[in-house]
């Protein structure tokens, strides 16, 4: 079919029919190569586009029967004719773009035309070699030699600037007239301006997509009832349509080590990837992953502006990150004023409660008592006393709790062997292990220095917690009680193979009457005056603990200041 049957205005009417389709760059650059291919029954098409707006990029389209190539240059890959190596095998060409692009050609030579278009068919190959005009020798034989018989290359004009070329190869000869060539001309001056319209049109359509995805993060930041893992799956959901692909398009969230993304999600040809990092601080990452291979472009197959918007998306991510931490630690903060407030009322009625039970249980136990020795009692008249004084008794126990609880006990300090308090303590509890099946065992360090303690203090935390752990070992176990000294305290170890605790209830055990027995086996002060006996000892509580896997507590307590000083000297 000759070129002059070619309806070019029809030709001009479906290409920008094209352009404003809505189509991504590369579709739309390969579906015109494309007719251009078919249209001029060519071998080989290229388009060559200075990118608008940055003159150190270059678009280079090469389109065959058999093989689709897209790709962005730099200005100094085409200063240099550095292009890929499957480009420049199939080409030769390229030695001549510069001379067309910067207007370097003779009007006169049969060669070029008055526009600047060059052509050579296989009338003047001759002439080619013998250097009728000034091209390189090696570029005109590479011509030749890939038997090119037909090739025209015409400029991209746009005012008065020449802004890329469109190059036609065929094998067939004679294929271009001169009449042809200029109908061609006309027809390319509207494609380049096609081109640089479809690609303006298409930047903006992408700043488009990175505001949409922008905006969308930030009324779902704003969603102060949403989960955090409801809010980094919404997210997810926004970054796909903002990426030049988006039906292969898929998206992961790594954060704090947990993965965020789908299960079925698999790696992909491509991927873009950007730290999310809160406070100087490496939380995570974000990843865009093309599950099919693309055109490369600036990395890896993504845009420049793609870098730069899955770096805001980081940045953004990792301000909703802070500021749901600070909401959160403001949360944390306030919830332990009220709860210090709560505490410190409950701490002075706590006290005055007991204040007030203990003259009434002290007479109901003296009474009790005095009741028993009067002679003749029935058995079931002494039986029913003996329960009212332990009964008695046992309150009493509360009430020294609720007054340690309310501060209103003080210690009684002085130089204490911790060894003989474990040794006087265990005495009480031999009996009941070997009853409920408790294999108990105690290793005490020998010659241990002594700690400034108020021994009925320390004999309460080593009952509380040995009690806790029988407690914890209903069908038997192992209880293992250990001394020995460190830098500058003495340790204490209690460890027990129980059923153990989880991460939460570990995190509450010292918070005034938390438990987790049934009604009535406890009240919830047990460790919490645990806690405050050893802050009033300047000392520190540890414990570790794991479902299933026992749990120890490890107390340090302070060495004795005159013997640091002995120890020193």
């Amino acid at each position: 079919m000759k070129i002059n049957r070619i309806d070019f205005s029809s030709l001009s009417y479906q290409i920008l029919q094209l352009a404003h389709s809505g189509f991504t760059r590369t579709y739309f650059l390969r579906k015109i190569s494309n007719i251009l291919l078919n249209c001029f029954k060519c071998t080989e098409v290229i388009l060559l586009l200075k990118v608008p707006n940055d003159q150190t990029r270059f678009e280079l389209i090469q389109h065959t029967k058999k093989t689709f190539n897209y790709y962005i240059l730099s200005s100094l890959q085409f200063e240099k004719n550095s292009y890929p190596h499957d480009f420049i095998e199939n080409n030769g060409t390229d030695g001549i773009w510069k001379d067309i692009l910067q207007g370097n050609f003779d009007s006169s030579s049969p060669f070029f035309t008055a526009k600047g278009s060059f052509r050579t068919n296989s009338s003047n190959n001759t002439s080619l070699l013998n250097k009728e005009i000034s091209i390189q020798e090696s570029t005109c034989n590479t011509i030749i030699k890939k038997k090119y018989k037909s090739l025209i290359m015409i400029p991209f004009l746009f005012s008065d600037e020449r802004i890329g070329l469109m190059q036609l190869k065929n094998i067939k000869q004679d294929l271009f007239s001169k009449h042809e060539i200029e109908l061609v001309e006309d027809f390319a001056q509207t494609l380049g301006v096609i081109m640089l319209n479809q690609y303006a049109l298409a930047a903006l359509q992408e700043r488009v997509k990175e505001l949409t995805c922008l905006y969308g993060m930030s009324q779902i930041s704003k969603q102060i009832d949403i989960s955090l893992e409801d809010l980094l799956y919404r997210i997810m959901e926004l970054i796909p349509p903002a990426w030049q692909y988006p039906e292969i398009t898929r998206t992961r969230i790594i954060l704090d080590d947990i993965d965020y993304s789908n299960p079925d999600l698999e790696d992909g040809r491509h991927k873009l990837v950007a730290d999310i990092d809160v406070n100087d601080e490496k939380r995570g990452v974000i990843e865009v992953i093309y599950i099919e291979k693309c055109p490369e472009l600036d990395e890896g197959a993504f845009l420049k502006e793609e870098r730069k918007l899955i770096d805001t998306i980081a940045n953004e991510l990792a301000i909703i990150i802070k500021r749901r931490d600070a909401e959160e630690e403001k949360i944390n903060l306030t919830n332990k004023l009220h709860h210090a407030d709560r505490l410190a009322t409950v701490g002075e009625l706590a006290a005055g409660v007991a204040h007030e039970l203990n003259e009434p249980l002290g007479s109901i136990m003296g009474f009790a008592q005095l009741a028993g020795k009067c002679p003749g009692l029935p058995n079931q008249a002494e039986m029913d006393l003996e329960k009212i004084v332990k009964s008695s008794l046992h309150a009493r126990e509360i009430i020294k709790k609720l007054m340690s609880f309310a501060r209103k006990a003080y210690p009684e300090k002085k130089k204490t062997d911790i060894n003989l308090l474990v040794e006087d303590g265990i005495y009480f509890f031999k009996s009941r292990c070997y009853k409920e099946g408790i294999i108990l065992s105690v290793s005490l360090e020998p010659n241990l220095p002594c700690i400034t303690a108020d021994p009925v203090q320390i004999n309460q935390i080593m009952v509380n917690i040995i009690v806790n752990a029988m407690q914890a070992m209903p069908k038997g176990g192992k209880l293992d009680i250990e001394t020995h000294s460190t830098d500058g305290d003495i340790c204490l170890l209690i460890k027990d193979t129980g059923h153990g605790m989880s991460k939460d209830v570990k995190e509450r055990i010292f918070d005034p009457f938390f438990t987790t027995k049934e009604a009535g086996k406890g009240i919830g002060l047990g460790l919490s005056v645990v806690q405050g006996i050893v802050n009033s000892h300047k000392g520190k509580i540890k414990v570790e603990s794991e479902p299933g896997k026992g749990t120890q507590f490890e107390i340090k307590l302070p060495i004795a200041i005159s013997q640091n000083k002995k120890t020193s000297d």
